[in-house]
């Protein structure tokens, strides 16, 4: 029994580490989101339920790094000057990939957009600062200790399908969609779940997967879109056509059009390409290639 616990050194293997941080975590995100809704109804504003959802996954990532004896630079949350370029491209990258989205299924007819018929400017900074809470949420906890031990334990390839896999079934998916709908919104968020963790693998951080993570919902939710199936108020309101629901994505939003799929799928062949940045620039990650193999060096080289 003791083979299937822990290595020959003693050590606890990988994926019962990765499990261990999701089952600690799920009590610490549910936990302070409750918190959350007990501050003063002025202050609750200015720290959404995303937020509470993000520390409560930090703190289960430093709580396992903690055992380690590791920082959480170890995991890509070390801060500064690359830390902020990295977010910054990262957002823009997000805006431009939804942008070519909805320009796509506009130019086959799918939509028109109108304003909104309330163009509140700080609907649109609180839609940023929520979004950015829920870019740092699900990437901490997808792509952070979990991803990073998986990775150790199995290979990347097989923790980019696992994890891809459980980061789309984690979004909700409504039965009152049409099957063709909803399989494109799901192969769609695989697709999303993979690009995202090869945006960490390039460079080591968890900025640049955070960034495109944030602008991709932030722009889809200021174009009047629906967000993985919320609604959402932009400054302006898709009138849709006559198309088919798997073109135009219909309530659940622009992800769950065959457009996403495209673009997505065009992002995951150019970041497979892509070398990512000089090593020297990457926080060295021991990688496993899989059980049995030794670990290979750099995050950015995977």
């Amino acid at each position: 029994m003791r083979s299937w616990f822990r290595e020959g050194d003693g050590h606890w293997r990988n994926g019962w580490k990765a499990l261990g941080c999701v089952v600690l975590a799920a009590p610490l995100v549910v936990g302070l989101a409750m918190l959350q809704q007990q501050l003063p109804a002025t202050v609750r504003p200015f720290v959404p339920g995303a937020f509470a959802a993000f520390l409560g996954a930090l703190l289960a990532n430093a709580l396992c790094l903690r055992l380690e004896r590791q920082p959480l630079a170890s995991i890509g949350l070390s801060g500064g000057w690359r830390w902020g370029r990295d977010l910054g491209l990262g957002l823009l990258g997000g805006i431009v990939l939804l942008g070519a989205v909805a320009l796509a299924v506009h130019g086959t007819g799918g939509f028109h957009l109108e304003p909104a018929a309330v163009r509140d400017g700080s609907l649109i900074i609180k839609a940023a600062w929520m979004m950015l809470g829920v870019a740092l949420f699900e990437e901490t906890l997808f792509h952070g200790y979990v991803f990073q031990r998986a990775i150790r334990g199995m290979g990347t390839r097989w923790a980019q399908v696992v994890l891809s896999v459980i980061f789309c079934l984690a979004h909700p998916f409504s039965t009152e969609m049409a099957g063709s709908t909803r399989a494109v919104a799901m192969l769609t968020t695989v697709l999303a779940g993979w690009m995202l963790g090869l945006c960490y693998l390039r460079t080591g951080r968890l900025a640049l997967p955070v960034g495109v993570h944030m602008g991709w919902n932030w722009a889809m939710g200021c174009l009047g879109f629906g967000v993985s199936g919320n609604e959402s108020k932009g400054w302006w309101t898709p009138v849709f056509h006559d198309r088919a629901e798997w073109l135009t994505g219909g309530s659940y939003g622009l992800e769950a059009s065959v457009g996403s799929i495209v673009v997505l799928g065009a992002a995951v062949v150019a970041l497979t390409l892509w070398k990512g940045l000089p090593q020297a620039e990457v926080p060295v990650l021991p990688v496993s290639d899989g059980p049995g193999h030794p670990p290979a060096l750099g995050a950015g080289e995977a």
